[in-house]
């Protein structure tokens, strides 16, 4: 390649970046449209800038939609851990107010057998009232007259007190003990209140945190939609542009041929590196996987090889599984499938002795096979 070519080659390149990424867009559907006829490498160029300028755009958009993504994550990961414990406490809350239900409900049913109690109590209390007025109780006079001998005067005296203890002691008890109920009953009735607008508050406030919750997601996959839109608009641009850069490498192959300047290279191959030199050397297509088998030491060849003529290398094409190859007109077991070749816009036009010198070939005739590349020697 000249000087003088890629003077001119450059200069368009870099009038054309300046063009609106819409306008070139479109003018790059329209070469690759069927029927659009042969493209001049100018225009060309324009449009493979333009879909660089906007391949830049798309990449900034999606690092600052996962940007957002992953914020919104930290905040839904506080939600959820604030909704976790709230769960819990809620749980807590309604386990205890099912225990005070419970304590309520069996005291509950002792205040009622009480009360029946009570009342067998004073129906007994009071059929012994109104017997002893119909029939009063032995004076302590008639005690002694009746009775036979001091040991019995003693037995009937205590039992006449015994009577009266035991009426008034069960009187007592029967009272205190529905007092006692009563006052549990109030304190449990007291408590389930409490634990109702507790659990109540609880409640709120997980349906609070959840809205929080659901709306924080909703704003998520909303940035998340719109991520995967621009990666499908990028996938498709890059489709575009590895399309125009083939073109484009065929036809600056054919200026260099037509011009009469030879690819041959006569000087030092000098130590294989992977790294291009400016705009000379190797460089992989995005999306393209140069890291199965020999494609390693195959990329470094090629780059060597565009450091050395000052050529534009692109890798188009690498490792192909079985499936992808078919589906790109290639064969189940042909050497992309083995990582042992490279689809390689740019070196069209280098002859085979050159690509030998560089530990490369081209293994297959014909101008379809012109950018295929493998190493020397490796089974075609």
């Amino acid at each position: 390649m000249t000087a003088r070519f890629r003077q001119y080659r450059w200069a368009l390149l870099a009038a054309a970046a300046t063009l609106a990424a819409a306008g070139a867009l479109a003018a790059s559907a329209a070469l690759l449209a069927p029927g659009a006829g042969a493209s001049s490498s100018a225009n060309l160029e324009g449009s493979i800038a333009a879909s660089r300028a906007r391949t830049s755009e798309l990449n900034a958009g999606i690092q600052a939609d996962s940007r957002r993504i992953e914020g919104f994550q930290g905040s839904i990961d506080d939600l959820q851990t604030r909704l976790s414990a709230l769960e819990g406490s809620l749980a807590i809350e309604q386990a205890q107010l099912a225990r005070l239900k419970s304590q309520l409900a069996a005291a509950q049913k002792q205040m009622t057998a009480l009360q029946l109690q009570l009342a067998r109590d004073r129906q007994v209390l009071v059929a012994q009232v109104v017997a002893q007025y119909e029939s009063p109780p032995p004076s302590i006079v008639t005690v002694i007259l009746e009775a036979h001998g001091f040991a019995d005067l003693i037995e009937r005296v205590d039992d006449l007190k015994a009577i009266g203890r035991e009426n008034a002691q069960a009187t007592v008890v029967v009272a205190s003990e529905h007092a006692a109920v009563v006052s549990q009953a109030a304190r449990l009735a007291e408590l389930e209140a409490r634990q109702q607008r507790n659990a109540s508050a609880a409640r709120v406030q997980r349906d609070e945190v959840a809205q929080l919750h659901l709306g924080l997601v909703d704003d998520q996959l909303q940035f998340i939609r719109a991520r995967d839109a621009k990666s499908s608009q990028l996938n498709g641009l890059r489709a575009r542009q590895g399309a125009l850069e083939h073109e484009l490498a065929t036809i600056q192959t054919r200026e260099l041929a037509a011009s009469g300047v030879a690819l041959a290279y006569g000087g030092p191959v000098g130590a294989l590196t992977s790294t291009p030199e400016g705009e000379y050397g190797f460089f992989q297509a995005p999306g393209t996987n140069y890291s199965v088998g020999v494609e390693p030491e195959l990329v470094a060849r090629l780059n060597t090889l565009g450091r050395a003529l000052h050529l534009h290398l692109i890798g188009i094409s690498g490792y192909r599984t079985p499936q992808h190859s078919i589906e790109v007109g290639g064969f189940a077991d042909d050497p992309h499938t083995r990582g042992e070749a490279s689809d390689t816009p740019g070196v069209e036009g280098v002859p085979e002795a050159t690509l030998n010198r560089f530990g490369l070939t081209r293994p297959f005739a014909g101008a379809a096979e012109a950018d295929h590349i493998q190493l020397l020697g490796s089974a075609p």
